[in-house]
């Protein structure tokens, strides 16, 4: 009898979970030939880990370009390089979801975020949606982009470059120096967002997407959350729920830039907006260039 390409690859994956079950605290054994190699699961800590080892060790985000981090779900093969890292860099506050299915050894995992749970934003409720045409997901549990409060970005990078150390010494004074740079620059940012907040405190703050919870927490910029995509149009029920809830202050912040059709809509309201990335996803500019333009169209922004 022949099986379905579909069973087969259950069955695969099946026996993957399996073997790593078995002995979940055993460290990897990686050949002479074998190059080490570091997991990211997001582009902010694809930079950080990327800054502070530099080339001494291979880093890897296995979330393709189009695929939102935080909903990816690994395949087979990405199970495989998960389990056979020599370091796996979570960024915490339930941001991987396919945690619960896949065997880690926890001595090969670093939780960026763990020393600030405290700090973790619990979402009061679930929210189902779909980002443009792809299948819904759900926001629930914690908020979970972390970094977006450079104080807790601090944190992340911290963790990581303790880890890193950890693993390979003989790159600690290296790793040590790149940290520095690396913190100073994050300050740098912190201290853009609070001048450019505070410049705009007096704004009704309006954000597309509920993101931003440890943005506005760190910035004292609280506002209220739509559940737009950039690139599709709002239904005329959105719409009437944006402007029942406008006035001559309010100012709505992005993850992207909107289509040309919202542009022109937003236009016709009068109401301005700033595109606030918070860069989960890789493109053409690496996570610091985009921030540091987050803090510039900020400043665009005429009080």
């Amino acid at each position: 009898m022949r099986m379905s390409i579909k069973l087969i690859s259950s069955l695969l994956l099946l026996a993957v979970l399996s073997i790593a079950c078995a002995d979940d605290t055993t460290p990897v054994h990686q050949d002479n030939n074998s190059a080490a190699y570091i997991v990211v699961v997001n582009n902010p800590l694809l930079y950080f880990t990327q800054r502070l080892i530099g080339d001494a060790v291979e880093v890897r985000l296995l979330v393709p370009e189009a695929i939102d981090p935080a909903t990816w779900q690994p395949t087979v093969a990405d199970i495989l390089q998960l389990q056979g890292a020599n370091l796996v860099v979570l960024n915490g506050a339930g941001y991987s979801s396919w945690l619960d299915k896949v065997s880690i050894s926890a001595g090969r995992i670093v939780v960026t975020s763990a020393e600030a749970q405290d700090q973790w934003r619990e979402l009061p409720d679930q929210i189902t949606h779909s980002h443009g045409p792809g299948a819904e997901h759900a926001h629930s549990g914690y908020a979970f982009t972390t970094w977006m409060d450079m104080s807790l970005a601090r944190v992340q990078a911290e963790a990581i470059a303790a880890a890193l150390r950890e693993r390979w010494p003989a790159q600690g004074d290296r790793i040590r120096d790149n940290l520095q740079t690396l913190l100073a620059d994050i300050d740098e940012l912190d201290a853009g967002y609070r001048q450019q907040a505070d410049r705009l405190a007096d704004r009704q703050i309006i954000y597309s997407h509920p993101v931003y919870q440890y943005f506005e927490e760190r910035y004292r910029l609280p506002g209220y959350s739509l559940h737009w995509e950039p690139g599709v149009m709002p239904s005329d029920g959105q719409w009437g729920e944006l402007e029942n809830r406008l006035d001559d202050s309010s100012l709505l912040i992005w993850e992207g830039e909107p289509i040309v059709a919202i542009q022109k809509k937003l236009a016709l309201l009068g109401l301005s907006f700033v595109v606030v990335d918070p860069a989960a996803n890789t493109s053409e500019r690496d996570w610091l260039a985009v921030q540091r333009g987050n803090v510039a169209a900020l400043s665009r922004i005429v009080d």
